[in-house]
């Protein structure tokens, strides 16, 4: 979290530093942020935020509570969500509460989970 920035003249290769996969935020419950929050890797977020979320990955856990919209690559919620959801993928736990509209090319919902809104699983155009 409060690492040294890196000088372009260090012995960690440009590769590795461009690498969004090995970039993961927890956020675990107790957090509250209020405001937007942005990240190029994948974000396990179980505290609460009232704003919106821009991430690559995003898993809502199960203590997780969000009051916005979430844009990202792949979504998965297993707690509280009320607003909009823009992905490719989007799984929804048997424990998810979701309030709002899910647009993606893959929703998956699972046995139990509670959803009031409209779903859109556009798929991908194999033309």
């Amino acid at each position: 979290m409060f690492s040294k920035p890196v000088s372009p003249n260090s012995d960690v290769p440009a590769a590795s530093l461009n690498d969004t996969k090995q970039r993961r935020s927890v956020l675990h419950d107790g957090i509250v942020i209020k405001g937007d929050w942005h990240s190029d890797g994948t974000v396990e977020f179980g505290g609460a935020i009232t704003g919106d979320l821009t991430v690559d990955v995003l898993v809502v856990t199960s203590t997780g509570t969000v009051e916005g919209n979430v844009r990202a690559r792949s979504v998965t919620v297993e707690g509280h969500l009320n607003g909009t959801i823009a992905a490719i993928d989007v799984i929804l736990s048997p424990t998810a509460i979701v309030i709002g509209e899910i647009e993606a090319e893959k929703i998956q919902v699972d046995f139990g989970a509670q959803v009031e809104g409209c779903l859109t699983a556009k798929g991908e155009d194999k033309s």
